[in-house]
């Protein structure tokens, strides 16, 4: 352990032990508190592990701290009693939850992920009973966690599920993400708006990705839209955030009539449109996640990263395009250039979504 870490775990251990010792109450019912404070795919993985702490636990009260695209993601959701938002700054957020939970018992704590340091010394402030964890994702912090589970080759869903119980990962529930009618609504209205008709084939190409090494070339992304636009009747939609707004025209403007999703929607209202679709192409990035969640066909681009730990898990009518990494070592997140993705051609990808198509009319 690090200098800086020992002296983090010394001064905790000394605030910890002047807080005063709140009495035991008697409950029926076990409190938990699951810590998911990380992106948008991070926290749709979470959904598969509170379904199951749900059926195994289903008078338990459960409350989930979780980032501002978290509560977005948990909104409807009926695994969850209570959602916790971590905002910016941190630390007076942290604080304002920390009165707001010392009210209360929490049992165990389950940390899933996060990338806040401060998060998990937090937890152990709050004196659970358990904290649960898995062992080498910490920030150095391990020893706080009362039980470090051993990390395995496993996709993170099912890492999830092993931390609120070993005995879980039995089931194989699929992501979920509750839409309301109003988010449909909210879709159908979008699409009336750029004057996409409701009733053709809608397809979504999603070229950005947090990272830069997760992302198939623009030019690749124009070529097979237009290929789309030669061999069927369809409208293209790009989607894309705000900070994606200038690759999201590029490409949406070097394929015939495309739309570009500019505008910053609602994270349901975007998931609403995708599962409008009726093939979504996709890097390794967040929408993948939701496109899974709602059940949309879907080809995702695979190089540097392992579809095996973070690709679609038990999804229905995907197929993963994955290539091996030409890179050693793989430079990651400081790679400008992910000349591996070009493996992948716009005539194979056209010819894994024709498949996929196929097989939801038949």
């Amino acid at each position: 352990m690090s200098v800086k870490n020992l002296l983090i775990v010394f001064f905790l251990r000394a605030i910890r032990s002047l807080t005063p010792k709140k009495q035991q109450e008697t409950k029926a019912h076990p409190h938990y508190l699951i810590v998911s404070t990380t992106a948008l795919g991070d926290t749709l993985w979470a959904t598969p592990a509170l379904k199951a702490l749900r059926a195994s636990e289903p008078k338990a009260s459960i409350s989930v701290l979780t980032s501002p695209i978290g509560k977005e993601v948990f909104s409807g959701t009926p695994y969850v009693d209570e959602v916790l938002v971590l905002q910016k700054p941190h630390l007076f957020s942290l604080i304002k939850i920390y009165i707001l939970l010392r009210k209360k018992t929490i049992d165990t704590v389950f940390i899933f992920h996060t990338s806040q340091r401060a998060v998990l010394p937090f937890c152990y402030l709050l004196k659970p009973k358990e904290i649960i964890g898995t062992a080498g994702i910490n920030k150095g912090l391990d020893t706080l966690l009362t039980k470090a589970l051993e990390p395995k080759y496993e996709h993170e869903i099912e890492r999830r599920l092993r931390i609120v119980s070993e005995n879980s990962s039995s089931q194989k529930p699929q992501l979920e993400l509750f839409l309301s009618s109003e988010d449909r609504e909210n879709a159908s209205s979008f699409l009336k708006k750029h004057n996409l008709p409701t009733d053709s084939l809608l397809i979504g190409l999603h070229p950005g990705a947090k990272d830069k090494f997760k992302q198939w070339p623009p030019e690749c992304f124009i070529e097979l839209g237009s290929r789309f636009k030669k061999s069927m009747q369809c409208s293209i939609i790009v989607t894309g955030g705000p900070s994606e707004k200038e690759l999201t025209e590029q490409i949406a403007s070097g394929i015939p009539d495309a739309i570009a999703l500019t505008e910053s929607v609602p994270l349901k209202t975007l998931a609403g449109l995708i599962e409008r679709c009726g093939i979504f192409i996709t890097n390794d990035t967040g929408p993948m996640h939701v496109a899974f969640a709602v059940n949309t066909p879907t080809v995702a681009l695979f190089t540097a990263t392992d579809s095996n730990l973070c690709g679609p898990y038990h999804a229905k009518n995907v197929h993963v395009i994955q290539k091996q990494k030409t890179c050693t070592p793989c430079l990651r997140k400081k790679c400008m250039l992910p000349f591996c993705m070009l493996q992948i051609s716009p005539k194979e990808v056209e010819a894994k979504a024709h498949q996929l198509l196929k097989g939801s009319k038949s």
